[in-house]
This record gives structure tokens, sequence and C-alpha cells, in this order.
């Protein structure tokens, strides 16, 4: 049975062709500044190897190596490099390493000091078992950071008038934060940051009927102009946009 809830070509289609482009990349980025120099910093060792698992098309990669010095890899099996190279070359990132495989049986052939996923274990159903395969790639005394979208609480409802396709390549089970709790003491990780994050993802990706442009554009107004900033002060699993998990390898 394929565990998957994407198809490659469903990648290969998803992002356009202008993620390369220097101010995108560093104003989508740098919304989370605060979290990666946690991620960064937790680790007294000099670190200086870098992973992201289905870093397609490369822009947090490239951002992440141009502003901490690290030694990116990229791993993804989406067959247009051209994208990943073209992030790497408008952040001035020289030295790169890019790997063309599929993530849930490649065997790694080495260690870093940082593995970082981005919207990637809430595309498969045996998510637990994606998890676990990102310590592998983990040297000793280093840190993973995971991050991917909350499509639970009153989002789901949204989601489920006007983002009912996007909704359904997510799996919701994993967005609880009782399940990093245990993929942590599962592999014996020390648990740095655990948190959701980010305003009310209102934004769709679908065409929308004329009911569902209303319900949009009242949601747009509401949380854009007023509720977002209580949210993204008092984050909850009930509205914010994000899951947030930085961990620490114990040894």
């Amino acid at each position: 049975m394929n565990k998957n809830l994407t198809t490659q070509r469903y990648w290969e289609t998803y992002y356009g062709n202008n993620h390369a482009n220097r101010q995108h990349i560093i104003k989508v980025c740098s919304f989370y500044d605060f979290y990666w120099d946690i991620f960064f910093n937790t680790t007294n060792t000099p670190s200086t190897s870098l992973i992201e698992i289905g870093g397609f098309p490369g822009r947090y990669l490239a951002y992440l190596a141009s502003k901490f010095r690290v030694y990116p890899t990229c791993l993804d099996f989406n067959s247009d490099l051209s994208q990943i190279k073209e992030s790497f070359k408008v952040m001035g990132v020289e030295s790169f390493e890019i790997l063309q495989k599929d993530f849930t049986v490649y065997q790694p052939q080495s260690k870093y000091d940082f593995v970082f996923s981005n919207g990637f274990i809430e595309h498969f159903k045996d998510f637990n078992h994606i998890l676990d395969l990102h310590v592998s790639y983990l040297k000793p005394q280093g840190c993973i950071m995971i991050m991917i979208p909350n499509m639970k609480g009153y989002i789901k409802y949204y989601k489920l008038l006007v983002d009912r396709r996007n909704l359904k390549v997510h799996n919701l089970k994993c967005m609880s934060l009782k399940v990093f709790k245990h993929f942590a003491k599962r592999n014996g990780l020390n648990i740095v940051e655990l948190t959701y994050f980010g305003g009310f993802p209102f934004s769709v990706h679908q065409k929308l009927n004329l009911i569902q442009k209303l319900i949009f554009k009242i949601h747009r107004l509401v949380f854009k102009f007023f509720l977002n900033t209580y949210v993204e002060k008092y984050p909850s699993k009930y509205f914010s946009s994000t899951i947030i998990g930085i961990f620490e390898r114990k040894q």
C-alpha cells in the first residue's frame, strides 16, 4: 500500500518558478529567525553540517547556509534541481550538496550536526516512522528541527469549506504536540523547544466559488487586520498555523 499522501508529480508542479528570488527567500525565512537562533545555538560543539529532508525548492536551506555559515545538503526526490541550485546562487552559497533520493528508502551515507525538515512528515500515513528516520542522519549531540503546518482546531473547519483539496493531502493525526513528545522519548532526544507558532492561515490553494470567496475574504479581513496580532502573541492548537519542534540528541 502506498503510504504517501502525495506523489513526486504533485511536488514537481506544486511550486512555481519564482522562489529563487533573494528578497522573497529572506522575507519567507526570516519570519522564523527566533527559532533558527535556538536551533543553531543549542549545541556547544563546533557544528558545520546541515541537511534538509525534502528540501525543494531550496529556499530555507539556502537562507540558513547563508545566515549561519553551515555546509548545506538538500535531500529531495524532485527531478528539477535547477530551482535548488538557483536558490543557493541568489543567497551567495557556493558550496553545497544535493542528494536526489527517496528519503523513505535511502540509507544515509553521512551524519549531520543539524537535521531539518519543513512541511514533510504530514504527507505520510506512517508519520512516526518518517520522524524516526530523521534521527538516523543525526550526529551525537546534534540537533533536529521539525516544522509542520497545524490544520486542527478551527483551522480544520475553515479548510473544509475553502481549502478541502489541500487538507486531503495532509495527515492531521501528526499535528499534535503529543506526537513530538513521544518522538523525543522514543529516540532519546531532549526537547529544546516545542510550540505552536504563527497566525491563522487564511490562504487557500484552490479556485473558489462565490460563497467560498466570501468566506475567504471575511477570514482574511478579520485575521490579517485584527485577530492575528492576538493569535501570534498567544499561540494555540485552535488558530496557529505551525508546530515547531527542536530536539537535541543526548549522546
